[in-house]
């Protein structure tokens, strides 16, 4: 599996009997993932990325991937905020440090980023594997906020990690993942299970289904920080989402995967595939899902 192919699929487990080890597809019991220090060096605002390490950045690429779910461990939290932070190769935090990176590109957040976890509860990034910061074992920070603002702030640690001890485990149950190798890099299941309570339907509470596939036009428009884009479907299905600027050069795509019937909502926050910036001017968002086809043009003004 490429790297792209990763970020668009959301879910190592979409594709794991292609390069997931046996370890990653074990059941799990339902306990609530463990909380852990926020630390000095989270910084708010975060830009919303799947990718968070520039591609000149020194050291493994890693691949990150996971499910976050209510207290029962099956109900989705759909729209969960996934902020990740983390040291570079060599333990030094971006922001808070001077660091030594492949950074050519000056990006302030490097390292950095924040998702929105899809229907299914599924998030993915790609960065690279963090160093020793100190003598605490490599990690990433986590700080996960749903929709109804219950927060998580803990931390992901790995396997065969020589800082880490039976005191350390005892410590930290249930966040030390394992890593598979392969060509790309490494890759990791951490998946997370919230302290709120699933949320239960009735039939007052039933969404009308569209007649028909629709894009709106974004809120708000014209943008300098972010805009949403509501889109939605008369049936279940695959949708691609993507941004353009106005020469028809792709930027970035927002989703690429099945949704389900219903009106749903992304955010675009100017960066492109890879995290950048993009320049202020004129974009095309389009969206192409069950023989639909339809754009709008948004506006982004630093």
């Amino acid at each position: 599996m490429k790297r792209r192919q990763f970020i668009k699929l959301g879910l190592l487990g979409t594709a794991a009997t292609g390069i997931a080890p046996g370890a990653f597809l074990k059941g799990r019991d339902c306990d609530l993932t463990s909380d852990d220090i926020l630390g000095p060096y989270w910084s708010q605002n975060h830009p919303y990325r799947t990718v968070l390490a520039h591609t000149d950045e020194p050291g493994t690429r890693i691949f990150i991937s996971g499910t976050v779910q209510a207290n029962d461990c099956e109900t989705p939290l759909h729209n969960a905020i996934v902020d990740v932070w983390h040291a570079n190769n060599s333990g030094c935090y971006t922001v808070f440090q001077e660091c030594n990176s492949g950074n050519s590109e000056e990006d302030p957040y490097n390292l950095r980023g924040q998702m929105l976890t899809n229907e299914n509860g599924e998030y993915a990034f790609e960065s690279i594997w963090p160093g020793h910061y100190g003598s605490r074992p490599k990690h990433f920070h986590y700080k996960i906020t749903t929709p109804e603002n219950q927060e998580l702030v803990t931390q992901c640690y790995f396997e065969g990690d020589a800082q880490i001890n039976q005191q350390w485990e005892d410590n930290h149950p249930g966040l030390i993942i394992p890593l598979e190798s392969s060509g790309d890099g490494l890759y990791g299941v951490f998946n997370i299970v919230m302290n709120e309570e699933a949320q239960v339907g009735t039939g007052e509470d039933l969404i009308p289904v569209p007649e028909q596939p629709f894009l709106n036009h974004s809120y708000p428009n014209p943008f300098n920080n972010s805009t949403q884009i509501e889109f939605g479907l008369s049936r279940s299905g695959h949708v691609s989402i993507g941004i353009y600027d106005i020469s028809g050069r792709w930027i970035t795509n927002l989703t690429e995967q099945n949704w389900p019937s219903g009106s749903h909502y992304l955010k675009w926050s100017g960066q492109d595939y890879y995290g950048n910036m993009v320049p202020s001017g004129s974009y095309l968002v389009v969206m192409k899902a069950a023989g639909f086809t339809g754009s709008k043009k948004i506006l982004l003004l630093k």
